[in-house]
């Protein structure tokens, strides 16, 4: 058995057990080796991998070197579809360090790239991470522009899950560009999709985002009519969200959901139930030795206390 097939195997195990340092290890080893046989686009490949495993450890300073290094090899060889790749991955970490101007450079480079190689997977995927740049950076139409692209070729290439996230980052878009009518719009589809993959963690997810648009709708609404619809809407999506989030015991958002509920149920007045769900969730922050979350249910317990 030849040695890169050893390697190969070693490092198969190592990422099943998410063993990142024998899967580091082996990388080394696999680049070393693409370099002693002088096949330099591999030994960027390996790079590129070991850079993504430095990254996912939080060392986004290390993943930076790696990439740099497999960007020169892959250049070297011509190999434009490792480089559409490598150049994407660095501007995301780029963005996450903040980097906005070198983020931008490399997702546009990268975007260029698979439009002339034809990757309309990975053109689908820089859209989407440029719009996220665009989103931190508050430039909503340029970040709505980019997601609506990306979503677009998620359509033409029938990615469902990949278009219920985009619709959910286009809906941030919309809801930070004031435009609350349009962010319910994508997040509604998005939960139409996540409901028939049968995927319940981003359900959750987009169903708790849903409560938060329309409790923020309805501490805007301009009369006491359509704060107390939103405020409905709001318990609604709050309540699909608890069973979910009880099935899959997941406790943190079970108790994140709880408070919300206790907090809409004291601004529309029911301070009864409010205090019940207001105490369920006090006690299971306790359980998650989540301080934070007590001290914030606390004030409206007080506030409950002093009006009792």
């Amino acid at each position: 058995m030849s040695d890169a097939v050893q390697l190969h195997r070693r490092l198969r195990v190592a990422l099943q057990n998410n063993d990142h340092q024998e899967a580091i290890a082996c990388l080394k080893e696999a680049a070393a080796l693409a370099r002693t046989e002088g096949d330099h686009a591999a030994e960027g490949r390996h790079l590129g991998n070991l850079a993504l495993i430095y990254n996912r450890l939080g060392k986004p300073d290390q993943a930076l070197r790696c990439f740099e290094k497999a960007l020169r090899l892959v250049r070297a060889e011509g190999d434009r579809v490792s480089e559409d790749g490598l150049l994407g991955n660095m501007g995301n970490i780029l963005r996450e360090q903040g980097r906005y101007d070198e983020a931008q450079e490399y997702l546009n480079a990268a975007l260029r790239i698979a439009g002339e190689i034809g990757d309309s997977r990975g053109r689908g995927i820089w859209l989407s991470n440029l719009g996220l740049v665009y989103d931190d950076l508050k430039q909503s139409e340029r970040a709505i522009e980019c997601h609506s692209q990306s979503i677009t070729v998620a359509r033409q290439l029938r990615d469902q899950r990949g278009l219920a996230a985009r619709l959910r980052k286009l809906s941030d878009s919309f809801l930070s560009a004031g435009n609350p009518t349009e962010a319910l719009k994508c997040l509604g589809e998005a939960l139409t999709i996540y409901t028939e993959i049968g995927d319940q963690q981003e359900l959750l997810a987009g169903l708790m985002a849903g409560a938060g648009v329309h409790t923020a709708l309805a501490q805007a609404a301009a009369s006491p009519g359509e704060s107390h619809l939103y405020y409905h809407n709001a318990l609604e999506y709050d309540r699909h969200a608890l069973v979910l989030a009880r099935a899959e015991a997941n406790h943190t958002a079970e108790a994140d959901l709880l408070a919300h509920v206790g907090e809409v149920l004291v601004k529309t007045g029911r301070l009864p139930d409010a205090q019940d769900y207001l105490r369920a969730a006090h006690q299971l922050y306790g359980m998650l030795n989540r301080p934070d979350g007590q001290a914030a249910v606390n004030r409206y317990l007080k506030y409950l206390a002093e009006t009792d």
